[in-house]
């Protein structure tokens, strides 16, 4: 199976940075792009509860560390001849953001980090790798 377009979703995580190393892996050997997608998932505020209204000052710093995060990656990128790039969703739910976009786009592959939850952690709080092999049209490469 060749694999030209593939997903990384990625949060910053020690569990991302390893599905980004291992996605590099796979496009090396295909030839393959790779698109980075982050999602912002909202704030929590106290007096109004949680939304996705940020302040100029939070996108700002949050744009920044991202672009930081970003070059890095794309260096290790750099290194093996492969293009990448940054697609920024916005959404209250991670898994939702990342299905909606894999599904209305061409990807070959997504590459996604474990979080290694188990238990009453997992049952209370999901699983976004979980729920994205479960809502997607292609191959998924969950990385622990």
């Amino acid at each position: 199976m060749v694999f030209n377009n593939i997903l990384v979703a990625y949060d910053s995580s020690s569990f991302s940075n390893r599905a980004f190393k291992s996605a590099l892996d796979v496009a090396e050997s295909n030839k393959s792009k790779i698109t980075i997608a982050s999602v912002i998932t909202g704030v929590y505020q106290p007096s109004i509860g949680f939304t996705m209204k940020y302040s100029e000052k939070m996108l700002e710093k949050y744009t920044k560390t991202l672009q930081k995060t970003f070059s890095t990656l794309e260096s290790l990128a750099k290194k093996k001849n492969i293009k990448i790039s940054l697609k920024l969703l916005q959404d209250p739910s991670v898994s939702k953001a990342i299905v909606n976009y894999v599904n209305s786009h061409k990807f070959d592959l997504v590459v996604i980090g474990s979080h290694g939850r188990t238990g009453l952690n997992k049952m209370i709080l999901g699983s976004v790798a979980n729920s994205v092999t479960q809502k997607i049209k292609c191959p998924v490469m969950v990385v622990k």
